[in-house]
C-alpha cells in the first residue's frame, strides 16, 4: 500500500528521487522530487511504510532529540520515547522506526542506552518466578 510521503528513489524514465504527494482515485500518484518535499518526510530515515500522520510523529521525536549534539543522549532520549509509545500498540510501527534510528546512533557512537525495558523472557539464564 502506498502512503502520502513515501519515498520513490527513482520512477520509470525519471532518476531523481522523489516522495507520494498524492493519491489519485484513478489508481496513480504524483510523485514531488523537491529536495524540500523529501526533507518533510524523510529528515532522518526513510520512513516509507508508515503512514502520513506516523511519519509527522516520528520526525517530531527526532526533531527535539537532534537537537542535542551527544549521540549518547540522543540514544538515551529515544530509548525514553520507544519505552513511552511501546504501551499502546497503535504506535507499533513508529517504534519500530525508531528503533531502527537508534540502532544506527548505536553503531555510529559504540554505546548502548544507559537505561531500558524488557521482557523477562528476553533475559538468558533467569525464570521469571
Amino acid at each position: 500500500m502506498t502512503n502520502i510521503g513515501d519515498l520513490v528513489p527513482k520512477a520509470g524514465i525519471y532518476t531523481n528521487p522523489g516522495v507520494v504527494t498524492e493519491k489519485k482515485e484513478d489508481g496513480t500518484v504524483v510523485i514531488d522530487t523537491e529536495p524540500m518535499t523529501l526533507n518533510k518526510y524523510h529528515r532522518y530515515a526513510n520512513t516509507t511504510g508508515l503512514d502520513e500522520k506516523e511519519k509527522d510523529t516520528f520526525n517530531a521525536i527526532l526533531d527535539d532529540i537532534y537537537k542535542k549534539e551527544n549521540d549518547v543522549e540522543k540514544i538515551n532520549d529515544i530509548q525514553m520515547s520507544i519505552d513511552k509509545l511501546k504501551v499502546d500498540p497503535q504506535n507499533q510501527k513508529i517504534v519500530q522506526y525508531l528503533r531502527n534510528q537508534q540502532a544506527h546512533l548505536i553503531r555510529k557512537a559504540k554505546e548502548l542506552p544507559r537505561m531500558y525495558n524488557t521482557d523477562t523472557s528476553n533475559l538468558r539464564g533467569h525464570k521469571d518466578t
